[in-house]
């Protein structure tokens, strides 16, 4: 959990169980610094409990980091919130190494109970976990019954939130009477017998994580900020690894879960049914997967490129940077025998000085060589072409015929025959 040479930011409230995480750390030795977030949603009582902290850090010696924040919506969940941003900001800055937080058994307890109430999975039952990245919870272990008599044997006192005793908050009902009613009537000994039932299922979420790491690794690549699955690879695992790497896949795409329910990953889960090629599930802090053929793609949503046209002379090259590619024209003396799908050889007479290049667009219809004549679309679908890459794929035009679509032959109307007198290459380059 700590190792001497860490630099510990602990963050402390000013109740008793961030006073404890306090005082013991620094007894322990470990470099340390304060940080305080005020709410300020108590007035004057805040206040005075960034005005204590703020002299307890003084008195031990520590440098001290408070920040006062507006609260709206959700409270508990934006404080979190706010907290984990503080927190996350000073470490990056200050080059903290561990962020110390002082929930304790009780809080552990209750935070299982709050969403095992709200339908959550394994991995949430286990969301309080004694080490989670930089994040370190040496308390979780200590009731915090444990937590005041230590600091009462030691005349330390700290602050009360008045706000804990509020039962319009879900977690205070829960603290002060249903957990309370269920240790009365079922067991005296809940807060242990659950807190050793959230350690077993520690223990297998660890392990089944694990396993999903391993899978996602031999079975998931990384395609710049995309991370793609393959189908192919999800049909014949068990229903419980394929949610499993769902959120690990979107995890490796960049989401934090938050706000992310089972009926997200279940639509997920419908992507890799047959027939679902081109459909997307939206998924809350900004990421889709998209079904492209056999592959599931997860990633930030592709902003659409604006139409773009350019006119590319004969002879001449333009480039075109929303493709990628230069395209170049020159005419020849006669037709060449190469095959390549990003050459192709026109009918000079068929087309006029120049020819444009723009964008696709849905209706277009093309009748390449050796290809059932359609709507270029269809083609698309045929060629297992992504639909995020069609909107910019580039389509030669000559008035408003369409001459070439690159990586198809060439159309029709436009192959040169054997009385041609003027024959044009046109090549699309990678640049």
């Amino acid at each position: 959990m700590l190792d001497p040479q860490d630099r510990v930011l602990a963050g402390v409230s000013g109740g008793a169980d961030s006073v404890c995480l306090l005082l013991a750390l620094k007894e322990l030795g470990y470099r340390l610094a304060v940080a305080h977030l005020n709410h300020g949603l108590r007035g004057a009582a805040a206040d005075e409990d960034e005005v204590f902290t703020k002299t307890l850090s003084e008195m031990l010696g520590l440098e001290f980091f408070a920040r006062r924040v507006s609260i709206s919506g959700s409270i508990e969940a934006a404080g979190r919130q706010a907290r984990r941003e503080f927190f996350a900001e000073l470490a990056h800055r200050y080059g903290f190494t561990k962020i110390a937080l002082a929930h304790t058994r009780d809080d552990r307890v209750e935070t299982f109970l709050m969403n095992l109430l709200r339908g959550s999975g394994p991995e949430g039952l286990v969301s309080m976990a004694p080490v989670s990245g930089n994040t370190i919870r040496p308390l979780i272990e200590t009731s915090r019954a444990e937590i005041e008599a230590w600091l009462k044997d030691r005349n330390q006192t700290w602050r009360t939130d008045s706000t804990n005793l509020d039962l319009s908050f879900a977690r205070n009902r829960l603290r002060h009477a249903v957990i309370p009613g269920l240790a009365s009537e079922f067991n005296p000994r809940l807060i242990d017998t659950v807190s050793r039932t959230v350690e077993i299922l520690e223990g297998e979420d660890a392990w089944i994580r694990s396993i999903t790491d391993q899978w996602l690794s031999e079975n998931g690549t990384k395609e710049e900020d995309d991370f793609v699955i393959r189908v192919e690879a999800l049909e014949s695992a068990p229903v419980g690894l394929v949610r499993r790497v769902l959120r690990g896949a979107l995890r490796r795409a960049g989401s934090d879960l938050r706000d992310v329910s089972f009926d997200h990953i279940e639509n997920v889960r419908g992507l890799a049914e047959p027939g679902k090629s081109g459909k997307v599930v939206e998924i809350p802090g900004g990421l889709i997967v998209a079904r492209e053929f056999g592959r599931l793609i997860f990633r930030r949503p592709v902003e659409a490129l604006p139409d773009y046209e350019y006119q590319l002379k004969i002879p001449g090259q333009v480039r075109v940077p929303e493709s990628g590619k230069l395209f170049r024209a020159e005419i020849i003396e006669k037709e060449g025998s190469e095959v390549s799908l990003q050459r192709v050889y026109l009918d000079g007479e068929s087309i006029g000085p120049y020819v444009r290049i723009r964008n696709w667009k849905p209706g277009d219809y093309y009748r390449p060589v050796g290809w059932p004549a359609g709507k270029l679309k269809k083609l698309f679908q045929r060629a297992r072409i992504p639909r995020s890459h069609r909107t910019s794929w580039p389509v030669v035009v000559a008035d408003s015929t369409i001459v070439w679509v690159t990586s198809f032959p060439v159309s029709r109307e436009f192959v040169p025959g054997g009385r041609s007198q003027r024959i044009v290459a046109i090549e699309a380059v990678p640049v």
